[in-house]
């Protein structure tokens, strides 16, 4: 560096200022509002505080595409009237029972139901989130119904070698629900006891909103960065939602609310549906009403022995 006969400095380094990152933090009700936008949905786990949002903000028409095993996140959408088509690997409360509200709407025939076996969703998922349109799979189906039910599933042959195989449709979804037990306002999300479809999920969907037990900072995330299930660049939007995935568990939070899930299913069997959606969905005007419903006491016992 020199100076000039005036005393100015010359050929000093401009000092380099990074953007600025935007925080992409946004509330449950804008959240409900941006699902009730859109009709192709899909589940990286079970995002029941989102889901409970969706119901209010009216979303309806939905073509659903959950997880391989599913429970009240999409029993809960069906009691509510808003699933039209709904891709069926496994729904249901394991010991506690069948998902009713599914049940009575497949007896009906209120619900076109798409056949989907844990192959059909993984990879249909994994084939979207790499722009695929379909893969291809042999020696799976051959022994079975399912191409029957499913008229999805198409008989191709491979150009290689002439062989007849199973062609599997890319399952792309326009938004994509997550729940998280931590995530940062830039959308790093941390997902425990993981069931690693979140990655493909939101790969495979145009919009993501994670929901997330606890906001933390960046500085965190960074500690252990190999923690982080969804980085920040998969994520549209995060919602922060204490005791988001409840009466459900969430991963070394808290457990699953077994008498309030009782409740449901006691209800919804009994004709009473539109009783538990108007007591802990339509009732409560947001999230933290349907908290004090479910009482401070109750939350905090779900916490013990994790």
């Amino acid at each position: 560096m020199t100076e000039t006969s005036s005393g100015e400095a010359v050929g000093t380094p401009h000092a380099f200022t990074p953007p600025q990152r935007r925080s992409k933090e946004i509330s449950l009700e804008e959240a409900g509002a941006l699902i009730a936008q859109r009709t192709r949905l899909a589940f990286g786990n079970e995002p029941m505080a989102l889901v409970r949002a969706a119901i209010r903000a009216g979303a309806k028409d939905l073509t659903v595409i959950p997880p391989v095993t599913t429970s009240l996140s999409t029993d809960l959408l069906i009691a509510a009237g808003a699933v039209d088509t709904l891709y069926v690997c496994y729904i249901g409360f394991e010991t506690l029972g069948m998902a009713p509200a599914f049940r009575r709407a497949a007896e009906s025939n209120a619900l076109n139901i798409v056949e989907a076996d844990e192959i059909a969703v993984i990879l249909g998922t994994r084939t979207a989130a790499g722009g695929m349109p379909f893969a291809p799979v042999k020696n799976i189906y051959e022994a079975t119904d399912l191409p029957r039910l499913n008229p999805n599933l198409k008989r191709v042959v491979d150009p290689f070698t002439g062989e007849e195989m199973t062609a599997i449709p890319a399952l792309r979804s326009e938004i994509c629900l997550i729940h998280a037990q931590e995530a940062d306002v830039y959308g790093n999300a941390v997902c425990v006891g993981s069931n690693n479809q979140e990655a493909d999920k939101a790969l495979a969907s145009d919009f993501v909103i994670v929901q997330a037990d606890r906001i933390v900072s960046t500085e965190r995330i960074k500690e252990q960065p190999y923690r982080t299930t969804l980085p920040s660049n998969l994520v549209h939007a995060v919602v922060h939602a204490p005791f988001g995935a409840h009466p459900l568990v969430s991963g070394r939070q808290y457990q699953m609310d077994v008498p309030h899930v009782r409740t449901y299913l006691d209800m919804v069997k009994a004709g009473k549906a539109a009783e538990y959606l108007e007591r802990y969905v339509y009732g409560p005007e947001n999230e933290w009403e349907y908290l004090d419903a479910i009482g401070a006491r109750n939350l905090l016992a779900l916490q013990r022995n994790i």
